[in-house]
């Protein structure tokens, strides 16, 4: 990991040569199914070959993307209209940190013209074929709902826009989304210009909204570090995964967060959490030696996630973010604490106000 402003990605983030006509083919025939096997395939090969965590994390965003670009483009040829939406992906997607198991986070932005014309029947069996075909694609249905089928999760621009800081601004709409889901959002299909606009107007808003910023920073306030004051790390104390620390919940979700508030209050533009990370501590607004202590961290709960979801596919088990500590040698252990540290240091600055 540096801080140089560079990423440290390098070649072609797509899928193999050849492999987006054959997904084509495959979504126009219904025959997706596989594309799961495929996936952990290469998130496995890219990182036997050495790729980080953050390479495989975008490598794998850009996979998916062109997944759901061929299934798009299967939908126009039944549904026309659909060509002139755009299909928006929110979260990790938004950010191109998807991992093995990451679900579906997406919406739709439909022209006000389009959704007039289209009769909302047709509407719903078009975006519900959609997220049918991706979850048979091995993109998991969202379990909070936040998906295309879904009628919040469409409209026209004025509508997103509307919705979007209504659910900023109003502390009792607390839901599945969380800010910092529709914070990240990107365009996968369609035109990028109204959703850049938007997300432009999103931040914007965010920025001057005093209680807008404060409800993204109180988010944090229940945040505690998972180690005593000896050292010990803090886990679950009881169900299935007594003795296990949630390593997406517990850390890496606060170094999101708080990479991503510092970025709204400086205006610092990047979607990915290690670039907004480089940006800030390139901007001097995270002393350096912390920032390469983030990006390491980040690095190591990534990679952590990457595996798991890998050997949770050899055993047969769904994905988790789950880590026994008891089970990790000297060396991980000090990683992971290191990365806790490092976190906690990022979240007691954004409590603290640090100009907010």
């Amino acid at each position: 990991m540096n801080l140089n402003g560079d990423s440290p990605v390098n070649g072609d983030f797509g899928v193999p040569d050849g492999l987006l006509d054959e997904l084509r083919v495959m979504a126009r025939e219904g025959k997706l199914a596989g594309l799961r096997r495929t996936r952990l395939d290469l998130v496995g090969e890219w990182l036997d070959r050495g790729a980080g965590a953050e390479e495989t994390c975008r490598r794998l965003t850009r996979f998916n993307r062109d997944v759901v670009t061929a299934v798009l483009e299967a939908h126009v040829a039944e549904y026309p209209w659909l060509a002139r939406c755009t299909f928006m992906e929110f979260g990790s997607g938004g950010r191109e940190e998807m991992v093995p198991g990451s679900d579906q986070d997406n919406g739709l932005l439909v022209p006000k013209a389009v959704d007039e014309a289209v009769d909302e029947a047709e509407m719903d069996d078009c975006t519900q074929s959609i997220v049918i075909a991706l979850d048979g694609a091995g993109l998991a249905l969202c379990d909070g709902g936040v998906m295309v089928s879904n009628p919040e999760w469409r409209g026209d621009f004025d509508t997103w826009l509307a919705r979007l800081t209504g659910w900023l601004s109003n502390p009792a709409e607390k839901g599945p989304w969380q800010s910092g889901l529709i914070l990240d959002f990107q365009a996968v299909f369609g035109a990028e210009d109204e959703v850049r606009r938007m997300r432009e107007r999103l931040w914007e808003y965010v920025r001057t909204k005093p209680i807008a910023l404060s409800l993204l920073v109180r988010e944090l306030t229940d945040y505690r570090l998972p180690l005593t004051l000896f050292g010990a790390f803090v886990t679950e104390r009881e169900g299935p995964w007594h003795g296990y620390l949630n390593i997406k919940k517990s850390v890496l979700a606060h170094l999101t967060n708080s990479a991503r508030i510092l970025a709204l209050k400086y205006g610092v533009h990047p979607h990915n959490t290690c670039e907004r990370i480089r940006a800030l501590a390139g901007a001097g607004h995270i002393a350096e030696q912390h920032g390469r202590a983030l990006l390491d961290g980040w690095e190591y709960l990534q990679r952590k996630r990457l595996d798991i979801g890998l050997e949770c596919d050899r055993t047969g088990l769904p994905p988790h973010n789950y880590v026994n500590p008891a089970a990790l040698d000297q060396a991980e252990r000090g990683r992971l604490k290191a990365a806790i540290h490092a976190v906690e240091k990022l979240v007691r600055l954004v409590q603290a106000g640090s100009g907010l």
